[in-house]
């Protein structure tokens, strides 16, 4: 398969990691068997976009997300890395702990302008 099933398959795996949700809990969401969705983690299979669509909705992520190619711009690679962390990081995160990290961001904004 391509490069880009190998991509997306990561990708899949990775924000289906940091939501905690194992190959058979996302596939039951999916209604898709969990053998399938390990040969698209593994990049073996042409998925469609509808499927690409319903597997960002159940991850909690805009489709974008798991097409985006993070070798396409060598020179941000530490920054995309870092982002990448840290959205992973917040995705597990509740409404209530989103609102008070914002907070902190944008405290700590502040203070780096001052």
């Amino acid at each position: 398969m391509s490069n880009i099933y190998l991509r997306v398959g990561k990708r899949i795996r990775l924000y289906r990691k940091a939501r905690k949700l194992t190959q058979e809990e996302l596939g039951e969401q999916l209604r898709i068997d969990q053998s399938y969705l390990g040969r698209i983690e593994r990049g073996e299979v042409n998925i469609t976009i509808e499927t690409l669509d319903k597997i960002a909705i159940s991850l909690g992520i805009v489709p974008s997300q798991l097409l985006e190619d993070e070798k396409r711009d060598a020179m941000n690679k530490s920054k995309t890395d870092l982002l990448e962390k840290i959205d992973t990081t917040l995705l597990s995160l509740s409404s209530k702990e989103l609102e008070v990290v914002h907070r902190l961001i944008k405290d700590a904004l502040l203070l780096k302008e001052m």
